[in-house]
C-alpha cells in the first residue's frame, strides 16, 4: 500500500515537471505575431507594426481597390522598417526617438492620403485619431493627425 502511494506521487510529480517543460517550451517557441514587423499591430505600446495586418486593417476600414492596396503596401513596410530601425538604435535619447518614429508615421500618412479618395481620406484621418486615443491621446506616441490631401 504505502509503495503505491509513494509510486502515485512519483508519477504526479514526473506529470507536473513535464507539463511545465512543454508549457515553458510552447511560450518560448510559440511567436505572438506573424508577418512584416511583429509586434503589436499599427504601433501601440511595447510593440512593432505589421504591414500586412495594418493593410489589411486599411483595406477593411476604408474598402481599398487592389490598385490601392498594391501602392499602399510598400509604403506600410517602408513605414514598418524605418520604425523598427528607431527602436533598434539603442543611442537615441526617447525624444529623439519619439520624433524620428513620428516623422516616420508622417512620411507614412502623407503618402497614403495621396492615394486615396476624398471619403477614403476622412475616414482614414478618424482612425488616425481613433489610434491617436488608444495610444494615450498621442502623448509622445501618436502622430500627427493625416491631411487631407490638396
Amino acid at each position: 500500500m504505502k509503495s503505491k502511494l509513494i509510486l502515485s506521487l512519483i508519477a504526479c510529480g514526473a506529470s507536473l515537471a513535464v507539463c511545465q517543460g512543454l508549457y515553458a517550451q510552447d511560450a518560448a517557441t510559440s511567436p505572438t505575431t506573424t508577418g512584416t514587423g511583429g509586434g503589436r499591430q499599427w504601433g501601440g505600446r511595447g510593440g512593432g507594426m505589421n504591414a500586412d495586418t495594418m493593410l489589411q486593417r486599411l483595406t477593411t476600414e476604408l474598402t481599398l481597390t487592389s490598385d490601392q492596396q498594391t501602392q499602399i503596401k510598400p509604403i506600410l513596410e517602408t513605414e514598418v522598417t524605418a520604425m523598427q530601425a528607431v527602436r533598434a538604435d539603442t543611442t537615441l535619447a526617447r525624444a529623439d526617438r519619439m520624433s524620428k518614429m513620428k516623422d516616420a508615421r508622417d512620411t507614412a500618412n502623407t503618402a497614403i492620403n495621396a492615394i486615396l479618395t476624398p471619403d477614403q481620406q476622412t475616414k482614414y484621418a478618424a482612425l488616425q485619431a481613433k489610434m491617436r486615443n488608444r495610444r494615450g491621446g498621442g502623448g509622445g506616441g501618436g502622430g500627427a493627425p493625416a491631411t487631407t490631401g490638396s
